[in-house]
């Protein structure tokens, strides 16, 4: 499959989004005005490169879901975070709003508002987690061999800084995923093993899992 396809794929999405503040009745979002594609997959696989690429194609912007979350042991607020703050408001095509963590602080930094737009990407762990999840258009989930992962994460400029909260990160990732079956609920599974450069993306990746949607 190549950017190309999988970027026209996308415009044509319908209107999936449904409110999931009442987990025994959820009920279609009306007036959705923003679609939103949601990447995900554990550290090291490859999910901010992908959505520099898919971003390129569809002329949309990127939000990481890294700068919504709170400090290292707050991994599991994320996906609240980003549907209360993000999508539930472009949903219903309003602006999202979120506050910003600064990493290398230790602390919550501005603000950031996103107004409504057509096409939004959210890339990062967690980003298909449920509420989070239920509310995206579209799902992918990059999946690499753990060794893989861990050598990409070495590689990165930031892993001085990292290292030292790399098994704890790792560790609340596990245990998130381990309930959401993200990978098993993606419209999309990339397996980006060791053949894939890091920041060089071929046209052509290896899809495991594909479901058809749209015309």
């Amino acid at each position: 499959m190549m950017f190309k396809e999988l970027a026209a794929r996308i415009r044509t999405l319908d209107d999936r989004a449904v409110d999931l503040s009442d987990p025994a009745s959820p009920r279609p979002l009306a007036g959705r005005r923003c679609r939103v594609v949601g990447i995900d997959g554990l550290s090291g696989s490859g999910k901010s490169s992908f959505a520099r690429r898919l971003a390129a194609e569809l002329g949309a912007p990127v939000l990481s879901v890294d700068d919504l979350v709170p400090g290292w042991d707050a991994l599991a607020r994320a996906p609240g975070l980003l549907a209360d703050g993000v999508l539930r408001p472009l949903a219903a095509g309003r602006p999202g709003r979120y506050r910003r963590y600064d990493w290398l602080a230790g602390r919550l930094s501005d603000w950031v508002d996103l107004p409504p737009g057509d096409l939004l990407i959210a890339e990062g762990c967690c980003a298909g987690v449920p509420p989070a999840g239920g509310l995206l258009s579209y799902l992918i989930w990059l999946d690499a061999p753990a060794g893989e992962r861990r050598r990409r994460l070495e590689l990165r400029s930031d892993w001085p800084a990292y290292s030292p909260f790399a098994e704890h990160w790792a560790r609340q990732e596990t245990a998130l995923q381990a309930t959401a079956n993200t990978a098993g609920r993606a419209d999309l599974v990339v397996d980006n093993d060791e053949n894939h450069a890091d920041e060089d993306w071929p046209d052509q990746f290896i899809v495991r899992t594909h479901r058809p949607c749209g015309p």
